[in-house]
């Protein structure tokens, strides 16, 4: 029997080989979903999953948290997956534990954190973190992150990323969610159905599933969660090919709350084969945080000197996202965020654009060739954005005070588009946020330096 047993493993691998042989050259990541619904599936595993646990006891606040840790034959890979999933977790705890300690009413809260892998290949990975918060007996929120992740280079990918061959797949989908609700939910939820980048979704049986979170209260019915199905779309879905990573992001965390300050000080830890880039990088980082950090710190002491009578402490939080990593291109946004009472805090983001061959933060105007119009060329691009905000929503009809780009302009780099933003008030009232306008490679690609060009593939 050990014989005939010995021949099992050589056939099923053949016999999944071929199955995704046929797979790869439809391109349908679906087909292989459905096909590998079996035994056999067992066997196209490439990763493992162990769990970590954590509790937290605070006060009026209590975390169960069960998070994965993935096993990879990559450690690259594997650490980079590993440390975009433990970052947000983490930065999710902090964030509530914040909260709990400046929290006036000191109601008791309790948060449990799970996962569940929903999908796996010999491609992609889609983890769900699922994070249930119950205020008391009756009340409670559910929230979940979806996270889709390229195994061959460790990159997240977007809803965009994964529906690329749709170009008109924001209108598609709304449309359908939208035909979806009842009259009255369709009134009451349509400016929470924004369909973007960034919109959340997971991998299901026959096509994907959009949600918005928190995706079921206990004061709503239902979850605001959707089934979209494949038939909507005019192109097949396809596997996704995304590019090699450029650097590893770990983070350092520091916490502090005493009788002045309560802060969270999330410092990105760049690592790259370059040492002398990856040094430069991080000296940069660390410097300008830490000098927000030591700053913050003597504003909240000479806040509670000026008014003893505060009941708040001084908020000073950093927090980052890297938007590119690939290409040449490292680009991440640091969020400074301060609050001493009043409406609402204050926050202000800066970009940091690393040309990764020589580790040069790059301006906006590096980008471009000598003697050329960049800003007018944009300029253009950002007043069509507006009107074209204005037609889609008659309220934000003089919202925008827009006229030009700076010369030290801010921006950032994703995908194949330079991300224009604005500080708060700069060109907007606070409610609008920090504005944003993506300008695609499409539209100033003649006038970029040649040495630029391939960072935005």
């Amino acid at each position: 029997m050990k014989v005939a047993k010995n021949w099992i493993k050589p056939i099923v691998f053949l016999a999944i080989g071929i199955l995704i042989i046929i797979t790869v050259k439809s391109g349908d990541i679906f087909i292989l979903k459905k096909e590998v619904k079996t035994s056999i599936g067992e066997y196209l595993k490439v990763i493992k999953v162990t769990e970590e646990k954590m509790t937290i006891k605070d006060k009026y606040i209590f975390i169960d948290a069960k998070t994965p840790k993935i096993h990879y034959e990559n450690d690259e890979v594997e650490r980079y997956i590993n440390s975009y999933i433990r970052k947000d977790i983490n930065e999710y705890i902090n964030h509530q534990r914040q909260l709990s300690n400046i929290n006036k009413s000191k109601s008791k809260v309790n948060i449990d954190i799970n996962y569940h892998v929903v999908y796996e290949d010999e491609n992609l990975i889609n983890i769900i973190i699922y994070k249930n918060i119950n205020f008391n007996k009756n009340e409670f929120k559910l929230e979940k992150d979806s996270y889709v992740f390229d195994l061959k280079t460790g990159q997240r990918i977007y809803l965009d990323n994964f529906l690329k061959d749709n170009e008109d797949y924001q209108e598609v989908i709304e449309r359908y969610i939208e035909k979806s609700l009842k009259s009255g939910d369709l009134k009451k939820y349509k400016n929470k159905i924004k369909i973007d980048k960034n919109t959340n979704f997971y991998i299901g049986d026959d096509g994907i599933n959009i949600y918005f979170n928190p995706y079921k209260e206990s004061n709503t019915r239902g979850e605001f969660e959707f089934k979209i199905p494949l038939g909507i779309f005019k192109s097949k879905i396809r596997m996704i090919k995304t590019d090699e990573i450029v650097a590893n992001i770990e983070t350092q965390t520091i916490n502090k709350n005493d009788k002045y300050i309560n802060s969270i000080i999330n410092i990105p830890i760049v690592m790259t084969e370059n040492k002398a880039v990856e040094k430069k990088i991080n000296d940069i980082l660390r410097n300008e945080i830490m000098n927000f950090y030591n700053q913050s710190i003597e504003e909240a002491k000479s806040y509670l000197s000026n008014y003893p009578e505060a009941d708040n402490k001084f908020i000073a939080n950093t927090n980052f996202e890297v938007k590119k990593n690939s290409n040449n291109m490292l680009s991440i946004v640091v969020t400074y965020y301060k609050y001493s009472g009043g409406a609402h805090g204050d926050y202000n983001n800066i970009a940091y654009n690393v040309y990764m061959k020589n580790g040069q933060l790059l301006n906006l105007n590096d980008l471009f060739k000598k003697d050329t119009d960049y800003k007018g060329i944009i300029n253009n691009e950002i007043r069509n954005q507006i009107e074209n905000l204005v037609k889609q929503d008659k309220d934000n009809l003089g919202i925008y005070q827009f006229t030009s780009i700076k010369d030290n302009q801010k921006f950032y780099i994703q995908d194949d588009n330079i991300v224009v933003f604005f500080d708060l008030y700069e060109i907007a009232p606070y409610a609008a946020g920090i504005p944003e306008f993506r300008i695609n490679k499409d539209i100033f690609n003649h006038i970029l330096k040649d040495e630029y060009v391939d960072i935005f593939k």
